[in-house]
C-alpha cells in the first residue's frame, strides 16, 4: 500500500500528472502510481478510509458517509472517481438509485464536484469542524476493508460500527468504550450501536466478544476479526 506523505499546501482536490493529490491545508505526495490502474473501472479490494470529519458530521446521512469516503479513498488512487452509480452501488452493496440519491445531495452540499462523469472531493476536511473545540473529539479515522463494505448482509451503520470497533481492535487489541461513545462517534443513537453490536456478533465478525458486570455496571470488550490478504 502505498502511504501518502503529508505536506502543506493552500490549493484544494487537484490530481496533475498523476504524481500529487492537493487539499486546502494538506498535500498528499505519492511517489509511485500503479499503471494497471484504469480510472472508470476500479475494481481493486481497496480499503475506504473515512476521516473523522466525516464520521462526525450529523448533517451527514449513513450513506452519504460511506459513499464520501469511497470517494476521499480513490481520490488517493486517482485524484477522482468516474464509477457510474450502478457500479459504486456494486463496490458498496448500495442500490444504485441510493448512490445516485447520495451523490446529488453532497454535490449540493458542495462536498463532491461532478465534472461530466467524474466526481471529485473539494473541500477543506477542517472546515466542517469550525467553531467547535477539536480537543474535545476522538480524532479516529476509520479503515474499512472490502470484505465488509462489500458485504450484503450487513446494513450502512453495521459497516460504519464495524469500522469505528476496529479502529482500535485491529484484530488484537480490546475495544471497550462505551456505547455512548460510539454512538457520538457515528452520530447515531446508542440504541442503534446497540443492535448492530448485536448482529455483528450474530454474523460472526467479532473474534472476541465480552461482556464483563461489575458493581452497578458492565462493560463489552470487542476484538473485530481479521481477513487474510493475498
Amino acid at each position: 500500500m502505498l502511504i501518502p506523505q503529508k505536506l502543506h499546501c493552500e490549493s484544494v482536490y487537484n490530481y496533475n500528472n498523476q504524481k500529487s493529490i492537493a487539499m486546502k491545508g494538506r498535500l498528499y505526495e505519492w511517489s509511485i502510481l500503479d499503471e494497471n490502474l484504469e480510472p472508470k473501472h476500479f475494481n481493486k479490494k481497496i480499503v475506504l478510509k473515512i476521516p473523522f470529519q466525516i464520521l462526525l458530521n450529523p448533517e451527514l446521512s449513513l450513506n452519504e458517509k460511506l459513499v464520501l469516503g469511497l470517494d476521499f479513498s480513490l481520490a488517493g488512487k486517482l485524484g477522482f472517481n468516474q464509477m457510474s452509480h450502478t457500479e459504486v452501488g456494486k463496490q458498496l452493496n448500495l442500490h444504485s438509485n441510493i448512490v445516485g440519491s447520495c451523490r446529488r445531495s453532497l454535490v449540493k452540499r458542495g462536498l463532491l464536484i461532478k465534472e461530466g462523469k467524474k466526481y471529485t472531493i473539494r473541500f477543506d476536511f477542517l472546515s466542517m469542524m469550525n467553531g467547535e473545540d477539536l480537543s474535545s473529539f476522538d480524532k479516529r479515522d476509520l479503515k474499512i476493508p472490502y470484505e465488509i463494505y462489500n458485504n450484503n448482509d450487513l446494513k450502512t451503520g453495521e459497516k460504519l460500527l464495524w469500522g469505528e470497533y476496529n479502529s482500535i481492535s485491529k484484530g488484537y487489541r480490546y475495544y471497550f468504550a462505551k456505547r455512548e461513545h460510539a454512538a457520538k462517534r457515528l452520530a447515531v443513537s446508542v440504541e442503534s450501536v446497540s443492535n448492530w453490536t448485536k448482529s455483528l456478533h450474530e454474523k460472526g465478525l467479532f473474534k472476541e466478544y465480552k461482556l464483563e458486570a461489575g458493581y452497578c455496571t458492565h462493560q463489552r470488550k470487542i476484538k473485530t476479526v481479521v481477513f487474510d490478504r493475498d
